[in-house]
């Protein structure tokens, strides 16, 4: 029973225990079932969302492609792909292919890439052998000019589909014949397992248009820029040269660009001083640049072709910033000024001449006036001196008082004669004269009388020094110049340089001398080493009267009369100081060829006879009253007449009484020019001298011209007096 009860409570625990173990077995397989379908729900959810996802997105995609298609700027073409490997009809096209083709779009759907492709046209008959060309017909020769027409198209269409995409120009046909250049970007893809390329054509004739007009205007600015008449030269945002014309390099003389890029336009010396601080930093200017070629070659500034000094225009452009903020560079625009500024330059010059000129005449004028006046009260005064002297013996008691009254009335004599010389009026007789003795011998003077101190260099360059001049006006040129310079240097020392050398004046050089005619000259230098002149005193050098030496050392008449010899002589003086170092006087005069005459030798007073008559026309009694004693001193027998018109009615009244006439020029009434004419009328034969002063407006050759035997000048001299009386009447007497 125990056993039985025993066995049957284990079978059937065994049983409970079992039908547990199985409940919770189902318990577990139902909750894996009930998970794995929980979670094929929600993947068969996830998948569901995907597909609407994918699907929504698709749309999306296809209606911005639509989007984009319909409303793009560029031409959009689709088209599949023949099995002969060309293109084949459009499947698609857009608004802009339709509009820019002018095609309606049924009509271009029906066309294909190689409808509306303008092709080259290649010569006919081309890689055929004779025999080809003999045996084949039309047809074939078409159908394979057709095979070689269709070449290129298949190879791209190979490239697109093997590379993915590919990038290339054509030039479309419009539905009216036109043509539209384009740029296609072509992309292979794959329709329905068809292949198929997509285009877009993106219209290039503006930019074509844009790009040629570009050109042309480089081209046309190149053009400019290389034959401007304007020099040009343009530099990077540093100052590095980057490009110049030729015009700028023809002004700077340079010969290409490798050379002007060693000039620095922002930094060199010929910068004006004002404009030096502008310049250097960069900013628009515009100045006058005077360079002298001859000290950049010097200094190795550049090489250069041009000689001398030349004057420049120069704007300097700054060029300002770019969009960054980065300097653009530097416009440098040239214009060679030279030509005007040498004009400009020598009108100044010409002008200023002219007003010294027009002083001097004045001056001059002047002076002469003066002379005249003096003449005829020197002349008494020089005249009964003479005859004094001239009757007495040289022990007498007052003779030494009247030789010192003599002496005394020489040196006035000699100071009218600088007056006159001064104001072009003296009539010296000038002949061919050796000048490197006169300069030779000055130049010795020089030496003795100035202090060890001042040291004289004398230098002849030439041999040809003949020059038609009078020996004692090249003496008294080269003292005084001379003179001025050692006077200058008394104190401090110095040097003198004397130097003489040809010159010949041409085109180039009459800029300097614009006076003188082309020729041969002889250029004399005296140069010292003393103080200099500023400009206010180079004005007014050349005034009569005008010194800078202490009262009572100098008169003001030196280099005044200077002036007047050389202008006499048909040459030119110009002076040149810097204050501190120096003067240069440059005396320039003609040479001839012509050998020096010997200089004539003096001679004894020659007397006359006391049976010649002479008449003396004078309107001044002092000068009158002397002539007469001073002729008959001479042994002739003298008339006077105060007038014209005296001595008219005095040949009147004694036809054939007078041997030789002797008149003033300027008097009242009838002139001694006059007098000498109605004189002719009534004795032809008679000789008739002319004693004057100072007339500005009759020469001596007037005088001869009009019948004068002779010019006796004031105031009169006895022996020039004797000696033109003798002349006249040796002459007359035949």
């Amino acid at each position: 029973m125990n056993a039985i009860a025993l066995a049957f409570l284990v079978g059937t625990i065994t049983l409970i225990i079992a039908c547990v173990a199985g409940y919770v077995l189902l318990v577990r397989q139902n909750r894996q079932h009930s998970l794995r379908f929980r979670y094929e729900r929600g993947k068969l959810k996830n998948e569901h969302e995907a597909r609407v996802l994918a699907e929504t997105s698709l749309a999306l995609k296809d209606q911005l492609y639509r989007v984009l298609f319909a409303h793009t700027t560029d031409m959009v073409f689709m088209f599949g792909i023949t099995d002969e490997g060309l293109p084949g009809h459009f499947k698609e096209v857009n608004v802009v292919a339709c509009e820019t083709l002018g095609y309606p779009r049924d009509k271009l759907l029906a066309l294909s890439p190689r409808d509306i492709e303008a092709t080259e046209t290649h010569a006919s008959l081309t890689g055929y052998t004779r025999s080809e060309l003999v045996t084949l017909s039309d047809d074939e020769i078409m159908d394979r000019e057709a095979a070689f027409a269709v070449r290129p198209t298949r190879q791209l269409v190979e490239r697109i589909q093997t590379e993915g995409h590919a990038e290339y120009t054509r030039t479309f046909l419009t539905h009216d014949g036109g043509h539209v250049p384009v740029e296609i970007y072509s992309h292979a893809f794959t329709l329905d397992g068809k292949p198929m390329i997509i285009c877009t054509a993106h219209n290039v004739a503006q930019r074509q248009q844009t790009e040629r007009a570009l050109q042309e205007s480089e081209r046309r600015f190149e053009e400019f820029f290389s034959h401007s008449p304007v020099g040009v030269a343009l530099y990077d945002g540093k100052g590095k040269l980057t490009h110049v014309n030729q015009a700028c390099l023809k002004m700077f003389g340079v010969p290409d660009t490798q050379q002007f890029a060693r000039f620095d336009p922002f930094h060199n010396p010929f910068i004006p001083a004002r404009m030096k601080r502008v310049v250097e930093q960069r900013d628009t200017a515009q100045f006058e640049m005077e360079i002298d070629f001859d000290q950049a070659r010097t200094d190795n500034l550049f090489v250069t072709s041009r000689r001398n000094v030349g004057y420049l225009d120069v704007l300097m452009l700054n060029l300002g910033l770019d969009k960054e903020y980065t300097q653009r560079g530097y416009l440098l625009q040239v214009q060679d000024i030279t030509t005007r500024v040498q004009t400009k330059q020598a009108l100044q010059r010409s002008e200023r001449q002219l007003q010294q000129a027009q002083k001097m005449e004045a001056l001059g004028t002047l002076a002469g006036g003066i002379a005249h006046d003096f003449n005829n009260i020197l002349t008494p005064i020089l005249g009964y001196t003479e005859i004094m002297l001239h009757s007495m013996d040289d022990n007498a008691p007052n003779a030494e008082f009247l030789k010192e009254i003599h002496k005394a009335s020489n040196r006035a004599k000699d100071l009218v004669q600088e007056i006159l010389t001064f104001s072009r009026r003296s009539d010296q007789k000038n002949k061919p004269v050796h000048l490197i003795p006169i300069i030779k011998e000055v130049a010795k003077l020089q030496r003795a009388s100035l202090p060890d101190r001042v040291k004289v260099e004398c230098t002849i360059r030439t041999d040809q020094d003949v020059v038609i001049s009078n020996p004692t006006q090249i003496h008294q040129v080269m003292m005084n110049l001379c003179t001025n310079a050692g006077y200058v240097m008394r104190d401090s020392g110095g040097l003198l340089e004397v130097l003489a050398s040809d010159v010949v004046i041409g085109a180039r050089a009459q800029s300097d001398f614009p006076d003188l005619e082309p020729g041969r000259y002889l250029r004399i230098r005296v140069k010292d080493t003393g103080c200099g002149m500023d400009a206010a005193t180079i004005e007014r050098i050349f005034e009569p009267f005008f010194t800078t030496k202490p009262s009572g050392e100098g008169t003001g008449m030196g280099l005044a009369v200077v002036h007047g010899i050389i202008a006499g002589l048909k040459g030119a003086l110009t002076v040149e100081s810097v204050i501190g170092k120096g003067t240069t006087f440059h005396v320039v005069l003609p040479v001839v060829e012509q050998q020096a005459a010997e200089d004539a030798g003096t001679t004894d007073i020659i007397a006359g006879g006391g049976d010649k008559s002479i008449l003396f026309v004078d309107d001044e009694a002092a000068v009158a009253q002397m002539a007469v004693r001073m002729l008959r001193a001479l042994d002739y027998a003298p008339s006077l007449a105060s007038s014209g018109e005296d001595a008219l009615l005095m040949l009147k009244e004694s036809p054939g009484a007078y041997d030789l006439i002797i008149t003033d020029l300027s008097m009242p009434g009838i002139s001694g020019r006059e007098l000498a004419q109605a004189v002719k009328e009534l004795q032809p034969d008679i000789p008739i001298l002319l004693c004057t002063g100072y007339n500005h407006q009759y020469s001596e050759a007037e005088a001869l011209s009009d019948g004068f035997s002779d010019m006796i000048q004031k105031p009169i001299v006895m022996r020039q007096l004797a000696e033109s009386v003798a002349a006249a009447l040796q002459h007359a007497a035949g």
